[in-house]
């Protein structure tokens, strides 16, 4: 208890707080920033995130047909650039919108020691890895090498079986027909039927680049690092188209997937010569 001298002579009114001096409202707002600055930059963060996505969903390009290309090679986007405007000139405007666009969607993956080492395709071009050999692409960055490690396998296999699963691709191209038959399963015969379980004969499933009209696209020559020209149409002489067998699934069977695959079928018989397997759906 305090000593009765230090209290005697203390008034009333000296017992009442001082009022805190008002603050302007640049010290209220560096107040509240003080206490709360984390939550606004955590918040921040979050809308900044959101607002990518929603720029991202709203300014994707709409594509027509999108086809994908599973390879063992990482292959330069100058390639897949190509591919896809020479595959737009044979190609249908779905949408309407007055523009044909054609996404090449490449997934990189190896099933076998060598590519082709099923299916007779490691004979087919010689040509060497346009990204191994020192390819830069048009952003002055050199492509990866060839071969992908486990983790990049497993995000490559995992996108492959998301847009199978969603229908986003039914023709394909690869450089190891075997290998992606047996890994996924995806294929029909030339003629639109379903292969029996376990069969191995790819060769009636899948056709060779070089034999299908696709071999007569005016491809432009890859500029290669040491200033030489690599020839596309060689490089892609390699490679085999096949088409997505239909399924049973709820995806598949939707009336506007049926059509996508129809209308596929069609772009397939102008890369390839041959009948649209996905007759049977129109």
């Amino acid at each position: 208890m305090a000593s009765a001298r230090y209290t005697l002579n203390i008034k009333p009114e000296d017992l009442i707080p001082d009022e805190p001096l008002p603050q302007t409202r640049k010290q209220k707002i560096q107040n509240w920033l003080h206490y709360h600055k984390w939550w606004f930059i955590g918040g921040a963060l979050v809308l900044l995130i959101l607002g990518m996505i929603v720029r991202d969903m709203v300014t994707a390009p709409e594509y027509d047909y999108t086809i994908g290309i599973v390879t063992a090679q990482m292959l330069p986007d100058q390639i897949l650039d190509e591919l896809s405007d020479a595959f737009a000139t044979l190609a249908d405007d779905r949408d309407g919108n007055g523009e044909v666009a054609v996404q090449v969607q490449q997934y990189n993956l190896q099933f076998t020691e060598e590519t082709g080492e099923s299916g007779d395709s490691s004979s087919a071009a010689g040509s060497s890895d346009p990204a191994a050999s020192g390819y830069e692409d048009t952003s002055g960055v050199q492509a990866a090498g060839n071969l992908t490690n486990a983790y990049e396998r497993i995000a490559a296999m995992t996108r492959l079986t998301g847009d199978l699963s969603s229908a986003t691709s039914f023709i394909y191209l690869t450089d190891d027909p075997a290998g992606l038959q047996n890994n996924a399963l995806l294929f029909c015969y030339t003629d639109g039927t379903t292969p029996a379980e376990g069969a191995t004969d790819v060769e009636n499933m899948t056709v060779a680049w070089a034999d299908t009209p696709a071999a007569d696209l005016e491809l432009e020559p890859l500029t290669m690092a040491d200033g030489s020209q690599m020839d596309l149409q060689e490089w892609m002489s390699q490679y085999y188209f096949g088409f997505v067998a239909n399924a049973d699934s709820r995806t598949y069977q939707k009336e506007d997937v049926q059509a996508y695959r129809a209308d596929s079928g069609r772009l397939w018989e102008a890369l390839t010569g041959l009948p649209n397997p996905a007759g049977a759906a129109q």
